[in-house]
């Protein structure tokens, strides 16, 4: 249900958005660098160095051009020699940019309706971490060669895949974060200033914080919100963590969704199942999902990507902070063995008392996807014959890589004729 708390705060969204890649362009026209990162990096860092630089993520831009149509520019990028299987962030994006669209002096791209979209400027530095994927950082590595060798840095967090987090390991993170603080002095010309670079930090925690209790509003039966109002949130949580900003509208959403708890309203009416999703959201499609799920009285209320930004920092003291990003930055869900990830499916099925999984098997995001057929085999195992799983093919960005039948067939005989 969407109250009018809730419009005014999905408004608020616009305007902090809109505001984020302002920043960058502002930056850009003055002559501070714009450094883009991957959603998953150690950004308390590079935000300790603003107003020096502008901190931007075209993950978040290239999610914006799916919804609003832009499909067009994976053109663009194929025909400059991108593969049309790889990630759909990546195409969009280089399309976006290979199309001149992030120089100053360009128009911004208009929707169908007409709409611009705004702009986001071209990068100045990259920097990429590879606990998400291999496939970001050779994403930023070729923007960084395509614009003529631009500043990169890459933090790799050691590619074990066997669930451990030994001490070597924690230490090797560390040391190239240090490493990343004495780059951006190199690159930025200024001096790192800890006890910001200390407040950055205890703000991330607070937003990530908020963030947890937000989605954790989805144990309660009925659900007064779903993983697709997870998804619609998540912008603040990715490109804001270590601002005010982002602690005062996590603050307002759970305000405004702990109001629909206490009048008992579900986010689906009248709820017969509760459901997990694994993997991204297929954002072309996302409205027409959430839409047909609760048609059917079916709540999805946790998704595996938005526990991604659950970690915890140790803002204590600068020595604690940099060993627990060591920690926290190394492990993710997109790192972990198949066996971990079936734990950590047990533990959420519990948690939210979900009765079946959604696996979007996703063709741009083949780390993400691993064996999710095996992960799903497993849980119906464990949970016995009244616990479903529907895996299906699909993407993030790409229309025609979703397998619309598999899903629709799926949900109808496992959960809306049961």
């Amino acid at each position: 249900m969407l109250t009018k708390k809730l419009k005014e705060i999905h408004q608020l969204q616009t305007k902090l958005m809109t505001a984020h890649y302002e920043r960058a362009l502002k930056a850009k026209t003055e002559g501070r660098p714009v450094a883009y990162v991957t959603a998953m990096f150690p950004v308390e860092i590079v935000k300790a160095f603003e107003p020096h630089l502008a901190t931007v993520y075209p993950e978040n831009h290239a999610a914006l051009l799916i919804s609003r149509g832009q499909s067009q520019l994976v053109s663009h990028a194929e025909a400059a020699g991108l593969d049309r299987m790889g990630c759909a962030y990546e195409l969009y994006n280089t399309g976006f940019l290979l199309d001149g669209r992030g120089r100053l002096e360009t128009e911004d791209l208009q929707d169908a309706r007409g709409r611009p979209i705004i702009k986001l400027v071209e990068p100045d530095i990259l920097r990429a971490c590879n606990n998400q994927c291999h496939v970001v950082c050779e994403w930023f590595k070729h923007l960084s060669e395509a614009g003529g060798h631009k500043p990169y840095k890459m933090i790799n967090v050691g590619d074990r895949y066997d669930g451990s987090l030994e001490e070597e390991r924690a230490a090797y993170v560390r040391t190239q974060l240090e490493e990343l603080i004495n780059w951006l002095e190199d690159v930025t010309g200024q001096q790192f200033d800890r006890d910001h670079f200390l407040e950055v930090a205890d703000k991330s925690r607070k937003a990530i914080g908020l963030w947890q209790r937000y989605l954790d509003l989805g144990t309660i039966t009925p659900a007064p919100m779903t993983a697709f109002d997870g998804f619609s949130h998540m912008a603040l949580i990715v490109s804001e963590r270590g601002t005010q900003p982002a602690i005062d509208y996590y603050l307002q959403l759970i305000d405004a969704t702990d109001e629909l708890v206490e009048k008992g309203i579900s986010a689906v009416g009248k709820e017969r199942h509760r459901l997990l999703w694994d993997n991204l959201a297929t954002w072309f499609n996302f409205r027409d999902l959430q839409k047909g799920l609760a048609a059917d009285g079916i709540a999805v209320v946790g998704s595996t990507y938005l526990d991604a930004w659950r970690k915890d920092l140790d803002t204590s003291n600068y020595d604690t902070l940099l060993y627990s990003m060591a920690r926290a930055y190394a492990s993710m869900y997109t790192n972990m063995t198949i066996d971990e990830r079936v734990r950590v499916y047990i533990d959420m099925v519990n948690k939210y008392q979900a009765d079946g999984v959604l696996f979007h098997k996703n063709m741009s995001c083949h780390t993400f996807s691993l064996r999710v057929n095996e992960i799903a085999k497993r849980l119906n195992q464990h949970f016995g014959p009244e616990f479903r799983t529907v895996v299906f093919e699909g993407c993030q960005g790409i229309s025609g890589r979703f397998q619309k039948h598999a899903f629709e067939t799926g949900v109808q005989v496992h959960f809306v004729e049961r």
